[in-house]
C-alpha cells in the first residue's frame, strides 16, 4: 500500500508541478548555462547506490570545488538557486526517483556515499533499512537547526558533530516506529514549514525521547571499513556539494 501511495502521489505532483519545473529550469539555464538537472550518487535502501535527481542550484565547476557541506551564504549557490532551495522546488525531479522505486515520500534523506562510509556507525546504518525519502523527522530538525545556522569556518565539522547525530537519531526512531499516521504528520509539518504555515521545529519531548539514540558520527578522516563503490563520478558537479538539507 505504501508503494502504491508513493507512485500515485509522485505522479500527480510530477504532472501538476511540470510548469513550475520548466520555468525553474529555464531560469537556471539563463543564469548559469549548462545542465539544469543535477545527478547525484546517493545511498538508498540496503546500501544500494542510486542516482538522485535535483534541479541544479550551484554554479558549474570542474572537479572538486570545496566543502561537501552547504553552509549559510555559500557563494557556490547562485541567487535563483537560493530561491529554489528555500521553496524546495529543486527537489521536484525526485518524483521520478519515487516512481522508479529509488525513494519514498517519507523516509530518511539519502546521503552521499562518502558521508555514509566515513561517518555512519552500525547504529546509523539502521536508516538504510527503508527507502530514503523526501522528508523525515530529521528533515524537520534540519529545517530549523541546519543550513541557516551553519556559519562556522568549518561547516563540515560542525555538521558532523552537532547536526548529523541528532538527525540520524530522529530518523532511526522513525524507522523503528513508522506508520501511516506518522508519515501523514511528517508531510503536513513539512508542507506547513515550506509555505510558512507553521514551524518546522519539533516538540522538545520528541527530541528528548531520541537522546538515547544520539551517537557521535565517525570522523570524516577515518579509514573506511565498508567502502561504497558508486562507480564513475561525474566530472562536472553541482559545486560538488553533499546536499545536507534534510532537505
Amino acid at each position: 500500500m505504501r508503494r502504491l501511495v508513493d507512485i500515485v502521489l509522485a505522479s500527480i505532483c510530477l504532472v501538476v508541478s511540470l510548469p513550475v519545473t520548466i520555468a525553474a529550469a529555464a531560469a537556471i539555464f539563463a543564469v548559469n548555462p549548462g545542465p539544469v538537472i543535477y545527478r547525484a550518487d546517493r545511498v538508498g535502501r540496503s546500501g544500494r547506490v542510486f542516482t538522485m535527481y535535483k534541479l541544479r542550484t550551484m554554479y558549474m565547476r570542474r572537479g572538486d570545488s570545496g566543502s561537501v557541506v552547504t553552509a549559510a551564504g555559500d557563494g557556490r549557490v547562485f541567487p535563483v538557486g537560493r530561491l529554489l532551495r528555500r521553496s524546495k522546488v529543486d527537489e521536484l525531479p525526485q518524483m521520478v526517483n519515487i516512481i522508479k522505486g529509488d525513494m519514498s515520500i517519507v523516509g530518511p534523506r539519502p546521503r552521499d556515499p562518502r558521508i555514509v562510509s566515513r561517518c555512519y556507525t552500525p547504529l546509523h546504518r539502521e536508516t538504510l533499512d527503508v527507502l530514503p525519502g523526501l522528508t523525515s523527522p530529521g528533515t524537520l530538525f534540519y529545517l530549523s537547526h541546519g543550513e541557516p545556522n551553519l556559519r562556522s569556518r568549518n561547516p563540515e565539522d560542525e555538521y558532523r558533530t552537532r547536526i548529523l547525530p541528532q538527525k540520524l537519531a530522529l530518523d532511526i526512531d522513525y524507522v523503528r516506529n513508522r506508520s501511516a499516521w506518522v508519515d501523514l504528520w511528517i508531510v503536513v509539518r513539512t508542507v506547513g514549514a515550506i509555505f510558512n504555515l507553521g514551524p518546522a521545529r519539533l516538540d522538545p519531548r520528541h527530541l528528548e525521547r531520541v537522546q538515547a539514540l544520539v551517537q557521535p558520527a565517525r570522523n570524516l578522516g577515518e579509514a573506511d571499513p565498508t567502502p561504497f563503490d558508486p562507480g564513475h563520478l561525474q566530472e562536472w558537479r553541482n559545486g560538488d556539494q553533499e546536499d545536507l538539507r534534510g532537505r
